[in-house]
């Protein structure tokens, strides 16, 4: 967990905010799997909706249909913590805050931002850089956010890159004990206008918390999907892998008119992908990404035309997928080698210059998958 440690701002004023959500989750894990056991089809429940500003499905194997307030009320918690469009959002008081001698702090009685933030902090440590919660502005400026399009100069990245990156000095956040419990967030800006964006893991993070809600109420065999993020525990109805479809990159495609590259399965792990084929614009001939490279403060170029990722958890699936469209191939090809008990699987797929695609993947991603 993390406390509040020695710093140049420690004497600041503290200043308490309002907390802006009281509903604590109790998300206790139970023990279970499908591998090796009767699994009981009888019942195939499905549940599905809007949240997120994109839409979530869940199937789970069980006699018994839960309420849907399980998720409904869960996926909500999850939105008034951390989604920017929200204007409520603790998140987005976190961003508005405006001062540089003086600390926010509010209450975190969710644990839904503490954790998001301690995630951050390895991946961004363990992808060097390539993953950083801190790019707000830079998405900002570029048009991918809630701000409008315009044209974007060197000076303007510059100028933005001077207050952005995961560094105890420019943004910081931590939690306060007393008699070991938890007390109160605390965050510090080094400058007014820095800004968290979750967006790269929040939906990851998210879809593991539902997983772990079905986990708690003893559902063994359950897949849950949150705008394309996918963690599957257990088995399905035909007593197999879960089948999750991986689109082909195809440029300016969309869902609607999506085409398979390949299924793969998937059991006790999430798979998740990103892609730069369906949200970029283009301008004077140039095609500019959502992906932003935190070490350029430009949109990613290196070819990378997306990143499917399995991992233990949807949380980190996300996040990883996001960090190696960033990497582009070859440097994730290096990550993977460096980390090879990380226990991460990748499809990448990748410009080839004459107007099609190359593909590449470990050799475990191919042991479970099946080319269309």
């Amino acid at each position: 967990m993390m406390r509040l440690r020695n710093s140049p701002w420690d004497s600041a004023s503290l200043v308490l905010a309002v907390p802006f959500v009281a509903l604590v989750l109790l998300l206790a894990g139970c023990a279970g799997g499908g591998q090796g056991t009767q699994v009981d089809t009888s019942g195939v429940q499905l549940h599905q909706g809007k949240a997120q500003g994109t839409t979530y499905s869940i199937k789970y194997l069980s006699e018994d249909r839960l309420d849907d307030a399980v998720f409904e009320d869960l996926l909500e918690v999850v939105d008034v913590a951390v989604n920017l469009w929200r204007p409520e959002s603790t998140l987005n008081a976190i961003n508005a805050w405006d001062r540089t001698d003086s600390l926010f702090g509010f209450v975190d009685s969710t644990q839904i931002i503490g954790p998001l933030w301690a995630l951050s902090e390895e991946l961004h440590e363990l992808t060097r850089g390539a993953f950083d919660p801190t790019v707000s502005p830079l998405v900002e400026l570029w048009g991918f956010g809630l701000s409008k399009r315009g044209e974007v100069t060197e000076a303007d990245v510059d100028s933005v890159l001077a207050f952005t990156g995961l560094r105890p000095e420019r943004f910081d956040m931590n939690e306060e004990e007393a008699d070991g419990y938890y007390v109160g967030t605390w965050v510090h800006k080094g400058d007014a206008r820095a800004a968290l964006d979750f967006n790269a893991v929040a939906q990851g993070y998210t879809v593991d918390l539902l997983l772990e809600a079905l986990r708690e109420r003893g559902i063994d065999h359950a897949m849950v999907e949150l705008g394309g993020e996918v963690v599957c525990r257990g088995v399905n109805a035909a007593g197999e892998p879960w089948r999750i479809a991986v689109d082909r990159p195809i440029v300016g495609s969309s869902a609607e008119d999506r085409v398979l590259e390949t299924v793969v399965s998937v059991q006790d792990r999430a798979i998740c992908t990103s892609g730069s084929y369906r949200k970029f614009y283009e301008q004077d001939g140039r095609r500019f990404s959502h992906t932003i490279d935190p070490a350029t403060g430009w949109p990613a170029e290196n070819g990378l035309l997306s990143a499917t990722v399995l991992a233990p958890t949807a949380a980190y699936a996300d996040a990883l997928a996001t960090a190696f469209m960033v990497l582009g191939a070859e440097q994730t090809r290096g990550f993977l080698a460096a980390y090879p008990n990380l226990g991460v699987d990748v499809l990448l797929m990748s410009d080839d210059g004459d107007g099609g695609y190359s593909v590449w993947a470990t050799p475990g991603f191919e042991a479970v998958s099946q080319p269309l």
